[in-house]
This record gives C-alpha cells, structure tokens and sequence, in this order.
C-alpha cells in the first residue's frame, strides 16, 4: 500500500483485512463507539470537497479528530476560487502552509495529476465523479466481513444505477481482490448501458432473478445530477420493477445481507420497510465509516 489511497491498483488482499482490523480494533470495548487516541497530533489534514457530503465528509472528519490530528475544513463557496484561481493553483497554497494530508472529492478525475504535481502532500480519494470511490468500498467489505466468513463463497447482487455509481467502479477493482463466487449487476438498461457486457460478473435484468438466493444485495439511488438525457421509463415503473423491498427480498438468500452506501431515497430504490430489516445493515456502514477512515489514515501516515 503506498502513501496515497486513491484507488486498489496497489492494495493487496493483506492491506484489506490489515485495515479492517484495525478499524475493529479502534472501536471502544462496548463496541458502541471509536476510542480517541492522541496518536498524530503534528499531522494537519485538509479537506476539500468539489461535491456535497454528508457520511464521507462528517466521518473522515470525526476519524481525524479521534487521531488527534488537526482537521481543516476547507470552504470553496468562501475561497478565491471564486475569484478566478485555478484548483491547481489552491492546492499548491495548501501545500506550501503545510498540510500533510489532503482529502479530495472532484467531479472529474485529477487526484492523479494532484499526486504527481503536490508530491510533499499525501492525498485520499474521497469520491471522483462516477469514477471511483476506495474508502467507501472499504467499509462496504468491513461490513460484509462482519457478517459473513469468506467473501470466496459468497453470491453478491448490485442494483440500481450503475453507469453513475463510483461505489460499483471501486468494489469491482476491490472484489476481485478478495474473491466472490458470483457478481451480478442489475437495473435498467439506461442507467446500465456500461454493464450489459462486462469482462466480471454478469449482467441481469430481470430483478427476482438477480436476487436469486444472493448473499449480499447492494441497492444503489438513481444519480439525478449526473444523468445527461432523460430516463425512458417512468418512476412507477421503475419502482415496480427496480426496487429492492420486502417482497422482492424473499428469492435471495435467508440469511443475506442488504448494503446500500448513501444517501438512500427511500420509497425509489429501497422500501423504507427493507431498511428496518435486522438483515439491513446500512448503519453498520455508516458506524463503519469512521473505524475505516481511522484506520486509512493510520495506515497512510505510517507509510509517510
């Protein structure tokens, strides 16, 4: 694992579960909540964020908090980016008051460049447009971990809106490190036009089939913001056909479990009845954020 996270070309199958245990073991003794410890309090991080958070943002946040770190929440409505000065030229000021680590989500993928041009600055990838998204993906396996003993054996389903999703991009790449026994997508071919060939896993329309005794069911929103022509089929009949609910859960396997990485709508792509399932593990997820996050940011301050 190198001093950057930016996506899972060089982490290993050891560098994840190395993570996840650590993650584990920060959690307090009732494991209700993270311990604080003082560990990096020279270390400053800044984030910035070119697009709207709430669990990534609030939970890096807490992580370094909790790390004793000192944590800058960088404004962009409020900086001279407003002004005229280029992303490049910000980072490079960050850089020069120095700043240890910076924490980037972008519409577009630059954290690369960013690596190669700011390399006195350690970066995390918090989320580049529909491109990737390591950090949340991570949690997704520590949640899966907690329930399940081998990803090897285990048939996972993903459905929803695929093309515009940088959580399916980085658990691909992750997956495929760890090992599963089955991959299948699912949704409507508009929002799954990138999916209905694909080199892993395979492509499934047709949604009782998909959660064919399926141990792990990911549901994931439509991505309004990021649609660029108008969807060919209707709410209803995306409801109707696409949403992941009570009913539509008895064909998966009794003991699955459902992901779903945020923010959910409710009542579209997930029932509000199927998110208060004991099987439901979405507030895992979000407890787990903060864990993983400690545990990235541990992990990539000792490779400094």
């Amino acid at each position: 694992m190198s001093k950057n996270l930016i996506n899972f070309s060089d982490i290993t199958k050891k560098d994840i579960f190395d993570l996840i245990e650590l993650a584990n073991n920060f959690k307090s003794e009732d494991s209700l909540n993270y311990r604080s410890e003082n560990l990096f309090p020279d270390k400053k991080i800044v984030s910035i964020f070119c697009e709207p958070s709430t669990r990534t943002k609030l939970s890096f946040e807490i992580a370094a908090h909790n790390l004793g770190a000192k944590f800058i929440d960088f404004d962009l409505s409020n900086s001279s980016m407003n002004k005229g000065e280029t992303l490049e030229d910000t980072m490079n000021a960050v850089e020069m008051m120095g700043v240890d680590l910076c924490i980037l989500r972008h519409t577009e993928s630059v954290i690369q460049d960013f690596v190669k041009d700011f390399s006195n600055m350690q970066f995390i990838n918090a989320g580049e447009g529909s491109i990737s998204h390591p950090t949340q993906t991570l949690i997704d396996l520590m949640t899966i971990n907690e329930s399940k003993e081998r990803f090897e054996d285990l048939k996972i389903t993903i459905v929803g809106d695929l093309d515009h999703s940088r959580v399916v991009n980085s658990f691909m790449e992750a997956i495929q490190i760890v090992g599963y026994k089955s991959l299948t997508f699912c949704g409507h071919p508009d929002l799954c036009k990138n999916f209905i060939e694909i080199p892993i896993g395979n492509f499934e329309p047709e949604l009782n089939t998909a959660l064919q005794d399926a141990d792990v069911v990911m549901a994931l929103r439509i991505q309004n913001e990021r649609l660029s022509e108008k969807l060919t089929i209707g709410a209803s009949d995306y409801i109707e056909r696409y949403q992941i609910n009570v009913d539509s859960l008895q064909v998966a396997d009794p003991e699955m479990i459902l992901l779903h990485p945020g923010p959910v709508n409710f009542g579209i792509e997930l029932s509000k009845e199927a998110g208060e399932l004991d099987n439901c593990k979405i507030r895992n997820q979000i407890f787990n954020g903060v864990g993983m996050r400690m545990a990235v940011l541990t992990k990539l301050f000792s490779q400094a």
